[in-house]
């Protein structure tokens, strides 16, 4: 973090040698605000450094699949109805799980070891809100995949 802030000065190496960073070298960090374990770096970082917030963008979505084929109006519903849900814009899922050509093939599994996990950790104690949302209860209809 030091090197980032001060981008002239280098820092010595445990093997003797020098390291900085190139100044045609950009860095764009990611950072889920989610994430309060690490406050103390959070807060470091927030001093330093630009924020810009980006939270789901449905059209981004739309218009990818635009050019994959996939009918991605049913999987949005659920996200907008998902993410209502969750009630905090901090916490909710985002679109990048379902930036992918092969998503019609790769949705069940991204649902069951992404999505719903997420949702375990966040609705821990009230698992009925998870089993609104899981895999086979959101497609039952195949409103999502047929």
């Amino acid at each position: 973090m030091y090197l980032l802030e001060y981008r002239e000065r280098e820092i010595p190496l445990a093997g003797g040698r020098h390291f900085a960073i190139p100044k045609n070298v950009r860095i764009i960090g990611t950072m889920n605000t989610a994430d309060r374990s690490i406050a103390l770096v959070d807060h470091a970082l927030r001093r330093r450094f630009a924020f810009l917030a980006l939270y789901p963008n449905y059209d981004v979505l739309r218009q990818y699949h635009q050019r994959s084929g996939f009918v991605i109006e049913g999987l949005i519903h659920k996200l907008e109805e998902l993410n209502k849900h969750i009630g905090d814009f901090h916490y909710q899922v985002g679109i990048t799980f379902f930036l992918r050509d092969d998503l019609a093939e790769a949705l069940p599994d991204i649902w069951h070891m992404e999505i719903e996990p997420y949702l375990e950790e966040y609705f821990f104690d009230q698992p009925g809100n998870v089993d609104k949302f899981r895999w086979a209860t959101i497609n039952k209809d195949h409103q999502i995949l047929p």
